[in-house]
This record gives C-alpha cells, structure tokens and sequence, in this order.
C-alpha cells in the first residue's frame, strides 16, 4: 500500500477540538515523521448537528436545505401507521444514512467523475440498498442487548439441548445449545430460520466445526452470515439451572456489504464488543458496536482487496463514549467525574491507536484529512411530544419523529386550525424552551423550507434538552448527553486536521460545509503531483 498518492478520509464522530487538542490524538507525523500536517482546528457544524446531516454537508458542501438529510431520523410521505411500524426498527429507519436519501450531489459523484476509485468503511450517505452499481462499503447498524432464558430438553446419555429463535434486523436466528452434563460444557451452534423452517444450518464461524464450546464465566463473540452481511454478538452463559440455560447477548452488530465488499468474518474477531462498555455510567447495557480495532482492520482489509484511490472511514466510539459518560465527566461527583473522563479518553486513545496503525500501512504519500461532524453537550431534560398526541386524541392520525433538537410533526392529512392551535398551545407548555418554527425560522436554520421531511410541523427546543420519540411520561430529568444543536453553540462544534504532502497548501474549512471544496482541492494537488 505504500508509495501510492492516496486520499484517506477519517471522520472521529463526536470528536471534541478541545480533547483532541490538549492530548494531541491522531498526530500522524509520531507515526510517518516529516508528513507536514496541521494543527488542530474546530470546524463549526449545521442544524442539527447530527451524524447524518453532518456527514452530508461534509460530503456535499451544503446544508440540510441543500442536501435534504434533516436528521437522523425522519420520514417523507408515509402514513403514520407505517411511520409507526417501522420506527423502531433501525432496518427500517436509517435511509438518512443512504446516498439515496440526498438531494445533492456529493464527493462521490466527484471522484467518479475524475476517474477516481473510492471505498468506504461505516461512513453514512456512501452507499445505498437501491442503487444498481455501488463501490465497495459496509456499514454497521446494531440492536439493544437482551437477557434469554432457554428451556432444556429432558437429557439423553446425559445431553441435553435447547434452541430459542431471535430476530436480529430482519432476521430470523435460533440459537441451539447444547449442556453436555457430563462434562459441564456447552456448545452453540447458530440456525438461520426463514419461511417457517430451518433453512439454512451454519456452524457459527466456521461450517466445517459443529459449534463453538463457550466457558460460562466468559463472553464468546459469535459471527453468524445472514443474506444481508453479518450478525456479531457477544454471548454469556449466565447460569444453568435444572432444565434451563440463562443467556445473556450483548448489543447486536448487523454489517451491510454494498459493492462487492467481502464480509466474511474470522471466527470470533467480528465488530460486536465482548463487554459492557462506559462503566463509569452504570445505568445501561450497551456494548460497543462496532469497535474500533474492527474499523481498522475493515479499512485494513478494504484497502488490500480493492485498492481504492480514496478511502473514507469512521470511527463512532467518542460519539457513544460521550452519549453515555459526558454528563457524568461534567455535571458528576468529583470521583465520578475523574472516572468518566478516563475513560472517555481512553476510547479516543483506542481510536488513536488504531488510526496511527492504518496511516503507518498506508504510508506518507498520501493525504490523511481528519475530522469530526459535531460535538457534544450535555442534557438534563427529555421531552416526549407524542405524549401530548395521546392527550389531544391525535395519536392515530399522528406520530411526531425527528432528531435531538427538532422533532417533526408527520400526519395523513393537513392540520385543521384548532388541531394546530392545541399543538401549540400543548408544546409550549411541555416546556418553555420549545418553539413551532416559522418558515422563517426554517430559512434562518438553512432547513429545507417546504420539504415533506421536515413534517406538518417543525419543533426546536433549547440547551441541554433532547426529545425522545416515545410514549412515556411527557418529560424526565436525565444525565445523558446529546448533539443536534444551533451551531453557534461552540460545544456543537468537531475537529479538523490534515496531514499530508497537501497539508502545507490547502487551508482548513471554517465549518463543515466547507470541508468538499477542501477535499477537491487536496485531491488536485494529490494528482498534479502524482
């Protein structure tokens, strides 16, 4: 891979210019010395200053009311029930993370116009489940950890065997154990379920081996190949009791292959976390999905199979560190604040590590741009909209959905007056901070005035308040942490840096709207130079 003019793009999602600053993480010249590179810049993000609509005015140069990605969540013309349906279902539900969701062109229809070849690993809007040629990429989405109690057959010469079938995004997965009572072992073996039968057994990693022996005091990462990609979950045999097996899976990594990209997996070295991750807050189950060292050895493995001439790669595991330990890092106890701080900077070590191994493969001929696609604050309060749609008696015609932020209101039919009226009337009084946005406001936020995405109505709320999108009580004091806000917030603000034989003639961009000319205008220096 070395000798080779290339353009390698790293976005650290969530990454803060201030930790990225002061520890001075992902300073490439420690690993390539003379690459001349930049310090470290902020780089202003949108509104909402998510992951979608960040990542698409990073590749498009636009805001939300150019490209269209208005956050990460958001519908267009669907009925309500079908909104509904499919709203909890992140199969279902991540199109804002599609190229076929923008509404502009982008950086990839600008490499392929320059005869550029690209790749991707687990970077939103660089590919799309309809498109009929796609480059290669994969992308990552994951479902919740769950606790499973599995019955066990009465045994036979001492084995006994029970099955429980899960649905993992769309697919159907029975699990088979097997307690060999003699020996106190357990083995697992995976079935791909469809169409009311077993339709396909597959030896979990390896289908030549029978199953995987698990030791009960210790996760096992079981990879299991689905139509679609991969399923990577972390398994733990909590307790056996007479006739049953308690399980517990870890938070469910599916990775989607576009492209021609080559999922397959070795046994055991798939993206889903062995371990409860962020134990500095303790108040949830999530393991890391996917993890870093698995981004860099996907980036890795792209590289040698399809030898692109841009590489875009995003680490994700800042932004969760920081969703699950920021407000505990700023708003705890002094012990709870050390804690949660070390270790939300030992993950940006961890990506660090791993970002300096893949710019040592790749080498210094090539230009390494470094970015972040928004900040990170803290949030005190959750509001829940579609509550107050229960109180009014609208829920059935009615669903509102959205992001952080700004939650949009989508209906099957215009509002009449005294509907709109209530609703107003009702989100103001949920808290003051909230406003129904005029088509002023929208234009002022550069949102898509008149898009069917942004909703029958579009809803913004202040600081360190988030709105969540279920039905429980109308508001609740919470330590979490969010991003989605104004950009003249500076906490909503990412990093940029640069290193590269461009990196001394190409300026940074002032926010991240910029960041496509940028990119351009690396590349041409990269070929001129060639």
């Amino acid at each position: 891979m070395r000798g080779r003019r290339r353009l390698v793009v790293i976005c650290v999602d969530g990454g803060l210019p201030t930790i990225v600053r002061e520890h001075d993480f992902f300073d490439l010249g420690r690993v390539l010395p003379g690459l001349p590179g930049s310090g470290v810049h902020e780089l202003r993000s949108i509104y909402p200053s998510s992951t979608a609509p960040s990542h698409a005015s990073f590749l498009t140069g636009t805001h939300p009311r150019g490209h269209g990605i208005v956050g990460n969540r958001f519908w267009e013309r669907e009925a309500v029930a079908d909104i509904r349906r499919r709203a909890d279902d992140p199969l279902a539900s991540f199109h804002p993370y599609e190229a076929s969701s923008l509404t502009a062109p982008g950086l990839l229809d600008w490499f392929a116009r320059q005869g550029a070849t690209a790749a991707a690993v687990h970077f939103p809007q660089t590919f799309s489940r309809t498109a009929r040629q796609a480059f290669p990429a994969c992308y990552c989405l994951y479902a919740p950890a769950r606790d499973l109690s599995v019955p066990l057959a009465p045994p036979a010469d001492g084995v006994a065997v029970g099955r429980v079938t899960l649905s993992y995004l769309g697919h159907g997965i029975a699990l088979c154990l097997r307690l060999d009572e003699r020996t106190g072992t357990i083995t697992v073996r995976s079935v791909l379920a469809g169409d009311g039968g077993t339709r396909a057994a597959i030896g979990i990693g390896n289908d030549s081996r029978p199953g995987i022996t698990v030791d009960g005091s210790r996760p096992t990462r079981l990879d299991i190949p689905v139509p679609s990609g991969s399923v990577s979950v972390a398994l733990t045999c909590r307790r056996v009791t007479a006739g049953r097996i308690e399980v517990g899976l870890g938070t469910a990594v599916l990775t989607l292959g576009f492209g021609g990209i080559d999922l397959s997996t070795r046994s055991g070295q798939g993206p889903a976390s062995l371990h409860v991750d962020y134990t500095a807050n303790p108040h949830h189950a999530f393991h890391e999905s996917p993890r870093a060292e698995w981004v860099e050895q996907a980036a890795l493995d792209v590289l040698e199979q399809h030898d692109p001439d841009v590489l875009f790669v995003r680490f994700n595991q800042a932004d969760h560190a920081q969703e699950f330990l920021y407000w505990h890092a700023v708003r705890g106890g002094a012990d709870e604040r050390m804690r949660a701080w070390q270790q939300i900077l030992d993950v940006y070590a961890r990506i660090d590590a791993c970002v300096t191994r893949l710019a040592g493969a790749v080498g210094g001929s090539a230009d390494f741009l470094l970015f972040s696609d928004h900040g990170i604050d803290y949030v005190e309060t959750h509001l829940r909209p579609n509550h107050l749609l229960g109180d009014l008696g609208l829920a059935d015609r009615m669903v509102f959905q959205g992001d952080s932020n700004s939650a949009y209101l989508y209906a099957d039919s215009p509002l009449a007056p005294a509907e709109r009226a209530g609703l107003d009337r009702a989100l103001r009084a949920l808290d003051p901070s909230v406003r129904v946005l005029t088509p002023s406001d929208q234009e002022q936020l550069k949102l898509p005035v008149g898009s069917a995405r942004l909703g029958r109505l579009t809803v913004s709320c202040g600081p360190h308040i988030e709105f969540q999108y279920d039905d429980a009580t109308p508001t609740e004091r919470v330590a979490s942490a969010s991003h989605g806000y104004l950009p003249s917030d500076p906490a909503m603000s990412g990093f940029y840096r640069h290193f590269g034989p461009a990196a001394p003639l190409v300026p940074p961009p002032e926010d991240i709207t910029g960041a496509a000319a940028v990119v351009r205008r690396i590349w041409r220096h990269a070929t001129r130079g060639a």
